[in-house]
């Protein structure tokens, strides 16, 4: 755990060391630009593919069903595990019983704290949910190129050679904006692939 939060002491700071491309990707994926993202990603595939409109519902359904499985399964562990954020670990690591850890008490993260535990991970159980339901019905992921749009303003943009690509940068953001652990990252990811694949299995299936 002491090198763990020393390293997140480094990345994820506010005075942030990592290359300027993180820095760029940290400030694009506030939260206001996740969701829409996902959304915007659908309904472009589905008019370059001329979905029929019963097709569209249907991936939209999906999509957001699963979505909203997520919220309620990502807010039952994190009341359930109640993991410290790092800055909390960080601001008081005198009084966590591990005499590895130090307190710094003036550290804040890059991205603003959000006010709930840390585990698991929102931004990563959605963005593998996302990946998951969106490759279910158009073809692998890592096989579509996309560009985000900042919601407000079209003119900032971030291009990614497949969504597979912007979902791990979802991911990493979270990370190095000093919010999430990785090991919180990789246990999120199970948890979307795991909810993804049961809410494509048993829910909203083409009728035969």
């Amino acid at each position: 755990m002491a090198g763990l939060l020393a390293r997140r002491r480094r990345v994820g700071g506010r005075t942030i060391e990592a290359p300027t491309l993180q820095t760029e990707a940290v400030k694009f994926w506030e939260n206001i630009n996740f969701g829409p993202a996902s959304q915007a990603a659908a309904r472009e595939f589905a008019m370059k593919q001329e979905m029929p409109l019963a097709e569209c519902a249907r991936l939209f359904a999906l999509l957001n069903m699963s979505l909203a499985n997520a919220y309620i399964v990502n807010w039952d562990a994190k009341y359930t595990y109640n993991v410290w954020r790092p800055v909390t670990a960080i601001r008081n690591g005198d009084e966590d019983g591990n005499d590895a850890t130090e307190r710094d008490a003036g550290w804040t993260s890059f991205n603003p704290t959000p006010m709930n535990p840390e585990y698991p991970s929102q931004a990563t159980i959605n963005a593998t949910i996302a990946s998951a339901v969106l490759e279910s019905v158009f073809s692998p992921v890592k096989a579509i190129p996309f560009t985000a749009t900042d919601v407000r303003d079209t003119k900032r943009t971030r291009q990614f050679a497949s969504l597979a690509d912007m979902a791990e940068e979802q991911k990493n953001v979270r990370v190095w904006g000093g919010v999430h652990y990785r090991f919180a990252i990789r246990a999120s990811e199970d948890v979307g692939r795991k909810l993804a694949a049961y809410m494509i299995e048993n829910t909203l299936k083409r009728a035969r």
